[in-house]
């Protein structure tokens, strides 16, 4: 018998608890802290048909771009200048059915699920992790699939001298 864990089964094969309780109201990881939501095709047009907008509307409304620093920028959802998103409303997200995948998928993302440790240093910061439904081994891989699927939006980077 070998000491070396067998790393073909999964962590979370029997499950992982998950229920979004919203932080009590304070929706830390949608709220009061700075982030990145980095956007899709699918989800630039989700979200601009949620909101009425044109792809480039919502983009000049509602993103900006972020430098990678290989010369590329990426597309992301824009922050207030207390850290909320900006689809933030009064009575939650304002375009909850349309949110990108990146927050649909949350937390079952591919780096997030890798371990037991990373995956319970996460529950440090978000009170929903191993409280709630229990999601099956399926449930969180096909989270980690369309997480995945979902190519962000990149262009490359105009310097100061180009505009």
């Amino acid at each position: 018998m070998s000491d070396v864990p067998d790393t073909s089964i999964p962590f979370y094969h029997e499950g992982l608890a998950f229920s979004c309780n919203q932080c009590s109201g304070e929706s830390r990881c949608c709220r009061g802290q700075p982030g990145v939501v980095q956007l899709g095709q699918n989800d630039l047009t989700r979200l601009a048909d949620a909101e009425g907008l044109s792809e480039e509307q919502f983009i000049q409304a509602f993103c900006r771009w972020i430098p990678e620093g290989n010369g590329y920028e990426f597309l992301s959802l824009r922050e207030l200048s207390n850290y909320d998103c900006i689809l933030w409303g009064k009575s939650g997200c304002s375009v909850y059915e349309a949110r990108p995948a990146q927050c649909r998928t949350y937390p079952f993302w591919p780096f997030l699920v890798e371990d037991r440790q990373t995956w319970n240093d996460e529950a440090k910061d978000c009170p929903g992790i191993n409280r709630g439904t229990l999601h099956s081994r399926e449930e969180i891989e096909a989270n980690i699939r369309e997480y995945g699927r979902e190519e962000r939006i990149r262009r490359r980077r105009r310097e100061w001298w180009e505009s």
